[in-house]
């Protein structure tokens, strides 16, 4: 089938497709400050509604509403996910343009929410458009779950799944994470890393205290760090009791795979502006790791005096939120547990560990119909082979998502973003080719994952 006339529409909606997605990023949906939150969802649905999607809205008890939508019809079903919440905006002294400005400069689109994650949205969406004024109807049942928290761990949306597991069922799931590396490859995934984030707290005085008295009154903030030096190694090794007993041995599957993933070690250095690697990895070395190595991260610490000027105090309290990346066979109820035990062995029962979220780990197969459709397009379209992840190193609600069915829904994930999108940073953006080019890859999947609905259909007969 030719896609002459699909890239031509494509081409000829470029303009409204790129302001369509200004006017989303315009709009703040910051879920973790509560800003523009309704207003947004309103805003998606109407486009979901303008794509000619049938749509219902999900009030999940006080949390934001859930998106569900459907187009097309056939043998075969797969569920889209997408977000329409963003992250906070840091310091806005750190971004060149407003970060609800949608600015585009040299073929950039600088936006909260641009990369992460409303291009995807807008991009899946226009090439349900493109498909339709293009050929007609849909080949494939398509079913769009977009939901308000994945920066708060999506809560809502793991209660919606359980109650309405029947919306969910399908053959497949498309995620919305992926981008192109330093080298201009597209990279496909086939699952994510679980992950549980947590904090850790510690108590002292009543009230901040006078540094004079650090003679006699514990300091919370020297033992927190004390008790954070337990959980990793000078190099970087998690040393917590039994942890790495419970990792899972890689597969001779993924042993295979990880032989085509390389990392740019060069580029990525210079794009993050750092010297090295953790424990100077390289090579094959720091691919496996990368892929499937499990993380403590510290992503923040707040305890005492951090504004301007002095202040010779003796904190009341420390706390420290930490995420833990995890892998096979790993679960964020393991992890807690052995963190417990851990710091109860050493003394530390004082300290508070407060679950502020997870999510298990997801992975499928390249040989599943939707890994398969998203691989084969992507070589038509980006004019090469993917590089394929069998394990994306970040997170998300996939378990919530592709978990209601047993065995579980198989699930691939790619984006519209760069290495340079800077997705939970400060300018915050997208290239405005790479979000028309992933339309004309999306309208291809969607052609492929129809087509062998149908052929399966005929071998069946």
């Amino acid at each position: 089938m030719s896609f002459a006339r699909f890239d031509r529409y494509v081409d000829r909606q470029a303009r409204a497709f790129t302001e369509r997605l200004q006017a989303m990023c315009r709009m703040p949906s910051v879920a973790a400050r509560g800003t523009g939150m309704r207003a947004m969802a309103e805003a998606v649905e109407q486009l979901m509604q303008r794509t000619g999607l049938g749509t219902r809205s999900f009030k999940i008890g006080s949390g934001y509403p859930i998106l569900f939508g459907e187009a097309g019809a056939g043998p075969r079903c797969f569920v889209v996910y997408g977000h329409y919440d963003v992250q906070p905006l840091g310091q806005l002294t750190s971004w060149s343009f407003g970060p609800f400005s949608a600015t585009i400069e040299d073929g950039k689109l600088y936006a909260r929410g641009a990369s992460n994650s409303k291009g995807d949205l807008v991009a899946r969406l226009a090439a349900v458009e493109a498909y339709q004024k293009s050929f007609g109807k849909l080949p494939v049942c398509l079913r769009f779950i977009v939901e308000g928290e994945d920066g708060l761990g999506s809560p809502s949306l793991y209660r919606f799944t359980k109650e309405n597991a029947e919306l969910l069922k399908a053959d497949g799931c498309i995620w919305d994470e992926g981008y192109k590396d330093t080298k201009e490859r597209f990279v496909v995934s086939l699952g994510f890393k679980g992950i549980t984030f947590i904090e850790l707290r510690v108590h002292g005085a009543r009230s901040d205290l006078h540094s004079k008295w650090g003679t006699i009154v514990p300091n919370p903030a020297w033992r927190l760090v004390q008790a954070l030096s337990t959980i990793t190694s000078p190099k970087g090794v998690i040393t917590i009791d039994g942890f790495s007993s419970y990792i899972a041995p890689i597969t001779p599957e993924d042993v295979e795979a990880l032989k085509t993933v390389e990392i740019d070690e060069t580029g990525l250095k210079r794009e993050f502006r750092i010297a090295g690697w953790v424990r100077q990895m390289k090579g094959s070395t720091l691919v496996k790791e990368h892929i499937f190595g499990a993380t403590c991260t510290i992503c923040g610490i707040q305890t005492g005096h951090t504004e301007a000027g002095a202040k010779t105090v003796l904190p009341s309290a420390a706390m420290a939120r930490l995420d833990f990346r995890l892998v096979p066979d790993l679960t964020p109820e393991i992890v807690v547990s052995l963190l417990r035990e851990h710091l109860d062995v050493r003394g530390f029962k004082d300290i508070e560990i407060i679950e502020l979220g997870s999510a298990p780990l997801a992975k499928s197969s390249a040989q599943s119909s939707v890994a398969r459709a998203a691989i084969e397009s992507a070589e038509e379209v980006y004019g090469a082979q993917p590089v394929i992840f069998p394990l994306d190193p970040s997170s998300g609600p996939v378990g919530a998502v592709c978990g209601v069915q047993s065995p579980p829904t198989p699930v691939v994930s790619f984006g519209i973003s760069y290495a340079g999108s800077n997705p939970h940073a400060p300018d915050e953006n997208i290239r405005v080719d790479d979000f028309l080019q992933n339309i004309k890859y999306f309208g291809r999947i969607i052609h492929r994952l129809g087509h062998e609905a149908k052929e399966s259909k005929i071998r069946q007969k």
